[in-house]
């Protein structure tokens, strides 16, 4: 059985390679980058927070990257019902990038959310949309169903693990919930593939 932990490593690689975001320098001047390496953690919230605090601990050049992060959050619940698919799930990712406590809503929305997070949230829907490994037929049309919330309140109030731990440094993050996953038997994958390569 394929597990989802290690398809989606393999995603996010997939939205690194093609993703175009624009990064701001702190004194505001603008540089876009296409291709981008993009931190990916899949655990608890509090496994994700303790990763982020043990790579803040890095310095100068040996600092591991941290942002953007893409993390899937578990446990997920994989439910077996159909030999037509591998199994079902739902899963909750958060799409995060480095932010500053004093920024107005006005300027996480230009410099987190138009700049960063949404290029990678709109990419990774892109990316899921081509992956054969998943079934996106829903009533004949292909769609990856979720809910997605751009929160404003990370940056400024700080990120709490359930325990009411607050993450080390201020973040701006889109919350992508329950998206709806089928992952497909190996055999169509490999027939995909063969096809493909004729």
């Amino acid at each position: 059985m394929d597990q989802i932990e290690d398809i989606f490593k393999s995603v996010v690689e997939e939205v690194g390679k093609s993703v175009i975001i624009t990064k701001t320098s702190p004194g505001g001047s603008t540089d876009e980058a296409k291709g981008v390496d993009i931190n990916y953690i899949f655990g608890s919230a509090q496994y994700i927070k303790d990763m982020l605090d043990v790579r803040s601990k890095g310095v100068g050049s040996n600092m591991p990257l941290k942002f953007p992060l893409i993390a899937l959050q578990t446990p997920n619940v994989q439910t077996v019902d159909s030999g037509d698919y591998q199994y079902r799930t739902k899963i909750n990712l958060i799409i995060a990038c480095s932010s500053k406590k004093e920024w107005s809503n006005e300027k996480r929305m230009e410099t987190s959310f138009k700049r960063i997070l949404l290029p990678i949230y709109e990419k990774l829907i892109e990316v899921l949309l081509r992956d054969r490994r998943f079934e996106w037929n829903y009533g004949g049309l292909e769609y990856v169903p979720h809910t997605m919330s751009k929160n404003f309140d990370y940056g400024r109030y700080g990120a709490m693990t359930p325990s009411g731990q607050e993450v080390s440094e201020p973040i701006d993050a889109i919350d992508v919930r329950s998206l709806e996953i089928k992952v497909n038997n190996q055999n169509c994958v490999r027939v995909y593939v063969k096809t493909k390569n004729l």
